[in-house]
């Protein structure tokens, strides 16, 4: 039988950027690779025309089980998109591939496009930590500036009742602007907080793939850094967990939920984060030993901007945190929930889709 003509195939592969090659399902061999395909996973061309197992030697374990899924998908469909899976070399960092498959020939020849996303993973995680550092420096404002500010009005209030009844006009001028000062800071900061948060609820999901465990690592150790009176377990059957989804509205949803617990959890109290699987989808859950929340409070969590409650060191809260967080959850397609007790402590569920 005659191969078909693939050569529209080979002038493409000699003009893009991205790795293609051609693979023929009946004879089980690739009978085409552009050069940028060889480059990518560092092979020569003769080896790999000849021995096609040779491609998956390198591709990372757990990612094999869903590259299997994609293919089926690809079988029933004639197409799949996006596919991002691993290479790991010896003494080399791990490269990141993003994959477009076609069926060709009556489903005989399978045509892919491969590009190399290491750079724009490795930019994507640096954006995840930064925004891990401004959300850390957000809560610093937060709770070392509102707190001095707040009590700075307080006092200035009692003074300057005092001197008005002692008829100091000027000096109780003085102080009102002061007063007014103070609560332009205190609103500032609460305001920057409403839009950081308003403003990543409003965009939409950009899904790539990621290991759940390490988004999570890395944003405790952020936060260890910075509440080192509390204590942080991380509890997880999984080595990792490698799913589809948008990591910086991930962080978002994780870093909220871990700053509400360790604002209502006293000194030497616990943060355990329990990470499992759930068939298509995954929970995470957070579970502290805190004050708990009251029940007139529970209806009001995720309904939006509610008066909400004081932290243990008295912090202040604007009650838009865990709304924006559901937000996030639902933009996701995932689901939260929660249970508390007064005084033994509070758990948050939040479970998502892998895909």
């Amino acid at each position: 039988m005659e191969r078909p003509d693939y050569t529209f195939i080979k002038k493409i592969g000699q003009l893009t950027d991205d790795g293609i090659i051609v693979y023929d399902l009946r004879e089980r061999k690739f009978i085409y690779t552009n050069e940028n395909f060889l480059n990518i996973f560092e092979m020569d061309p003769d080896a790999v025309l000849n021995d096609s197992k040779l491609v998956m030697k390198f591709i990372l374990a757990e990612d094999l089980d869903y590259l299997a899924s994609r293919f089926n998908e690809l079988i029933e469909t004639g197409h799949v998109n996006t596919t991002e899976f691993r290479l790991q070399f010896p003494d080399k960092a791990v490269k990141h591939l993003l994959c477009d498959v076609l069926m060709l020939d009556e489903g005989n020849v399978i045509t892919a496009f491969v590009k190399d996303i290491t750079m724009a993973k490795r930019h994507e995680d640096y954006l995840v930590k930064y925004t891990a550092q401004k959300d850390t420096l957000l809560d610093m404002l937060t709770h070392n500036l509102s707190g001095p500010l707040l009590l700075s009005k307080d006092i200035i209030s009692s003074i300057q009742k005092g001197y008005n009844e002692n008829n100091m006009a000027d000096i109780s001028k003085l102080i009102g602007i002061m007063q007014e000062n103070t609560q332009q800071c205190i609103d500032i900061v609460n305001d920057f907080l409403i839009q950081e948060h308003t403003e990543s609820a409003g965009t939409y999901v950009k899904k790539t793939r990621f290991d759940v465990i390490e988004k999570i690592s890395v944003t405790l150790d952020k936060l260890k850094t910075m509440n080192r009176d509390k204590i942080f377990i991380l509890n997880s059957g999984l080595k990792n967990l490698n799913i589809n989804s948008d990591p910086v509205k991930f962080f978002q949803i994780i870093h909220n939920l871990l700053s509400n617990s360790i604002k209502y959890t006293r000194a030497n109290g616990t943060i355990m984060i329990d990470v499992l699987e759930d068939g298509p989808h995954y929970i995470i859950c957070i579970k502290d030993d805190g004050i708990g929340i009251p029940e007139n409070v529970k209806p009001l969590l995720f309904k939006g901007r509610v008066a909400g409650m004081a932290g243990v060191k008295g912090e202040k809260s604007s009650g838009l945190g865990l709304s924006m967080a559901k937000k996030l959850v639902d933009l996701m397609g995932g689901k939260i929930w929660f249970e508390s007790n007064i005084d033994k402590g509070s758990t948050f569920c939040v479970q998502l889709p892998k895909e």
